[in-house]
């Protein structure tokens, strides 16, 4: 039975075989035949290309640019963009891609081009380069209301804006909310939004007629409508500002927003979640092309396989595209003719300096001091790249002096601010200040810092705490560093193109003179603003350093530790001033065997405060903060911290609490730190905890020493210093 059993075995263990490598074979079919099933499912049927631009400034043509290694290349210009993606669709077909152009805005305004044809010549070239949608940036209200409802209403480029209502149109509806745009049977729609602060933004007078609605709710209305209508993609274009992809409210601020494509968003991160995919600011004026792609895969779009990239448009290895090259020669054939228009005559040569008053100087400033209604302006001299000579003065000229399309800015600051930045162009610490409005007294043998002897302003001596009217440019205005005082300005108003202000004001006077005051008043010569006095007045000059500013109430000590009265007074008037949670000084800012301290005059502040540095208030997480004050507890004198804002408590000689001067301290809180300009940012040996390097911070004041006198005037040398430990 066994042996029968055994001998039937190969046969019956054959067939079983035989079956199982069918059904095998059957399996591994049927497994291909899903994976190849799958992967055709997974390869994109179509790619929808997505170009866009972003701060054209009406650039039309290739511009000298800096690369990363050093070099200065061509870059941009719009015959060389259109050309760019040309080429680009025609070499990565990518199975029928669908490509759209957008603009971000602020595009129409910002090139001679663009002045001269109020803004016509860069519209008409971007019609001509087949845009299919731009959003409606500040800058073009810059040629007022009417041209810009001009373009709106031609409908030759979509200019959207869904939170923009024009008052003055019957339906309020000059602008569009959204486009709807069909690719070959497939429906893309782009949402357009402006930005929310167009009064700080632009002229007034422009957009008095705009009203501006909630922007999350104008988003969404439009969004939902372009669902309605069938968009299977929906795109906000946007030229409102902070739409970055490390905001984490995106996808429930725009639930119905695919992709947003918008105005300073910098490197997204490299990985896609999802919707919505957030898409890089481009550099402006054509420099780079932002390029999105979204495939389309097993019947729907893929957002978590989308790719996003800006390229360099470099105007050296692109054939431009020849019809526009054609079109921007007519454009300039045109505006040459413009630009030789004579809109003045001087009556002699103006000169201009870098490092002191000029007639050019005195020329521009008296101006904006006019056009703004204001009692003081002023202008950065390296901003004035040209002078007028005798004879007819041309549109031209005026381009040379003025090649920079900046605006002029008008705002309130207190007379301290405005001796601050005086001195600072009196100090070499940045570009001399040309000035109208103001009568000032110096000595150029006096320390950096202190060479302000006196300022006038309308024969009445500046006086610290009253507020003034000062015109500025809105370069300076964004240049904190140099100017931080700007930054504190309140009630700032915009009034236009500055070199528009002067075509205007000099085309009024017809002619202008280097020996004639601007404003109106008559003079017979040059007329000297910044009085020098060097060794020639010695009283006045040692006078003005030994004049007693203030009194403290009782004598401050430098004692040695973090409870040095002295140290916390400066802590303490750095952190009001500045209105920052903390400060800290390092016990060493102030030199050795400082002596105390009762009365505060420019000499003795000379004396204890060596170092010229700036105020900057750092943002430090609270966790971090409570670890350079451990590492200020063990360090040696030299890195040793005296703070303001706060108190703290030893236990056993370490540090056990800290007690802020408001609320409770939160190691997971970001906190703003006032410090000196020169505040170490890493700690010695392998207390890489202690580097704050890398946190965000601003400079607040140019000086140390000047912010602390006039901290201590204000105060009238009455201030309170808390004690340091428990």
């Amino acid at each position: 039975m066994s042996g029968g059993w055994f001998c039937n075995f190969p046969k019956k263990g054959a067939q079983s075989v035989i079956r199982n490598f069918t059904l095998l074979v059957v399996a591994l079919f049927f497994l291909m035949v899903f994976l190849i099933i799958q992967d055709q499912r997974s390869i994109p049927t179509r790619n929808l290309l997505i170009f866009y631009t972003s701060n054209l400034h009406a650039q039309l043509n290739p511009f000298s640019s800096d690369t990363m290694e050093g070099q200065t290349s061509k870059v941009g210009g719009i015959a060389f963009i259109r050309a760019f993606i040309d080429d680009f669709v025609r070499r990565f077909r990518m199975n029928q891609c669908l490509p759209i152009l957008l603009d971000t805005g602020d595009s129409l305004f910002g090139s001679p081009e663009a002045s001269l044809t109020m803004g016509e010549a860069p519209f008409d070239l971007m019609e001509k380069s087949d845009y299919d949608a731009m959003a409606i940036g500040n800058m073009e209200f810059e040629f007022g209301m009417d041209v810009l409802r001009k373009f709106a209403l031609s409908n030759r480029i979509p200019l959207l804006a869904c939170n923009y209502r024009d008052l003055k149109a019957p339906l309020g509806n000059t602008f569009l909310p959204s486009k709807l745009i069909e690719r070959e049977g497939f429906k893309i729609g782009v949402v357009g939004l402006g930005h929310a602060d167009l009064a700080r933004n632009t002229r007034l007078e422009n957009v008095v007629q705009i009203e501006i609605t909630d922007m999350k709710t104008s988003v969404q209305k439009a969004a939902v409508d372009l669902r309605t209508r069938g968009a299977e993609v929906v795109v906000l274009l946007s030229h409102h500002p902070g739409f970055s992809d490390s905001r984490k409210d995106l996808a429930e601020l725009f639930p119905e927003v695919d992709v947003i494509i918008g105005d300073l968003i910098s490197q997204p991160t490299s990985s896609i979640l999802g919707r919505p995919v957030v898409c890089q600011t481009p550099r402006a004026r054509g420099a780079e092309l932002g390029i999105v792609r979204i495939p389309y895969i097993g019947g729907e779009w893929s957002f978590k396989k989308a790719f996003r990239s800006v390229v360099t448009v470099d105007a050296g290895s692109i054939h431009p595209n020849p019809d526009l090259l054609s079109e921007i020669q007519k454009v300039e054939s045109r505006v040459d003719n413009l630009l030789e228009e004579v809109i003045a005559f001087s009556q002699g040569d103006f000169k201009r300096s870098f490092n002191s008053e000029s007639t050019m100087g005195n020329l521009i400033t008296d101006t904006m001091r006019k056009v703004t209604g204001s009692q003081i302006a002023f202008q950065n001299s390296g901003s004035i790249k040209s002078t007028f000579l005798e004879g007819p003065i041309s549109l031209r000229d005026l381009y040379e002096v003025l090649p920079f399309e900046n605006n002029i800015v008008s705002m309130n600051l207190f007379g301290w601010q405005i001796e601050n930045m005086v001195e600072d162009g009196l100090s070499a610490r940045g570009s001399f200040l040309q000035s109208s409005g103001i009568q000032c007294t110096y000595c150029s043998l006096n320390p950096p810092g202190f060479r302000v002897i006196q300022i006038g302003v309308n024969d009445e001596p500046l006086e610290a705490e009253n507020s003034y009217r000062v015109a500025v440019t809105d370069f300076m205005l964004q240049n904190s560093f140099s100017w931080p005082e700007l930054a504190q300005g309140r009630d700032i108003a915009i009034h236009g193109m500055l070199r528009e202000s002067l075509k205007q004001h000099f085309t009024d006077l017809g002619t202008i003179s280097p020996f004639l005051s601007q404003t109106g008043s008559q003079t017979n010569s040059f007329e000297q603003r910044f009085i020098d006095i060097q060794s020639e007045d010695e009283t006045l000059r040692k006078q003005a350093l030994l004049i007693e500013l203030a009194s403290i109430s009782e004598n401050v000590l430098h004692s040695p530790g973090i409870e040095s009265g002295y140290g916390k007074l400066i802590a303490e008037i750095l952190r009001a001033d500045t209105d920052s949670d903390f400060s800290l000084v390092p016990h060493n800012f102030l030199s050795p065997g400082t002596e105390p301290l009762k009365v505060v005059s420019p000499m003795r502040i000379l004396s204890d405060m060596k170092e010229y540095v700036p105020v900057q208030i750092v943002e430090i997480p609270g966790v971090t903060f409570k670890k350079v004050l451990e590492y200020s507890l063990v360090a040696s004198e030299g890195g040793v911290l005296c703070f303001a804002g706060l108190s703290i408590e030893l236990k056993d000689g370490k540090l056990n609490q800290i007690f802020p001067w408001e609320g409770d301290f939160d190691p997971t809180r970001t906190y703003k730190v006032a410090i000196p300009g020169n505040f170490p940012v890493s700690g010695a040996g392998t207390h890489k905890w202690y580097d704050i390097s890398n946190f965000k911070r601003k400079t607040v004041s140019s000086d140390l020493r000047r912010l602390f006198i006039n901290g201590i005037r204000r105060r009238q040398g009455k201030v309170e210093i808390r004690r340091a430990i428990y």
